[in-house]
């Protein structure tokens, strides 16, 4: 399942003068401006969004309480436990990523290299 995690603000008065501009639905708009549709002209809405419009870019960031631990056999973890019960731990060395449901039970496993990876990760284990 796929979570947006990044979309342009703007005002309603804003989206509406974006819509007429571009000839398109302000639904149009609102895919454009949550990256739900990527095509040159939902490229341009981004950008006239942004650098005509006052847009300001904002990246959705799970809430969750993140402690950042050394166990006993030297790993670095960093553990991050979501409302829903979700569990993460990460390796910092390794970037190795177990989530556990509330049970104790693996739901996932994977590597993370780069941080994007990371914030898709915490948006799953959010919507879990």
């Amino acid at each position: 399942m796929r979570t947006t995690s990044s979309y342009i603000k703007v005002s309603n008065e804003a989206r509406a003068k974006l819509a007429r501009l571009f000839k398109v639905e302000e639904k149009t708009v609102y895919l454009a401006l949550t990256y739900r549709r990527d095509s040159e002209k939902m490229r341009k809405i981004r950008f006239a969004a942004v650098h005509n419009f006052g847009g300001v870019a904002m990246c959705h960031c799970p809430e969750c309480e993140t402690m950042h631990n050394v166990t006993e056999d030297g790993r670095d973890l960093m553990v991050q436990n979501f409302d829903n019960g979700i569990k993460l731990e990460i390796d910092k060395h390794t970037g190795a990523a177990v989530m556990y449901d509330r049970r104790g039970a693996v739901v996932c496993r994977r590597q993370i290299e780069k941080f994007p990876e990371l914030s898709e990760l915490q948006l799953y284990a959010e919507s879990l």
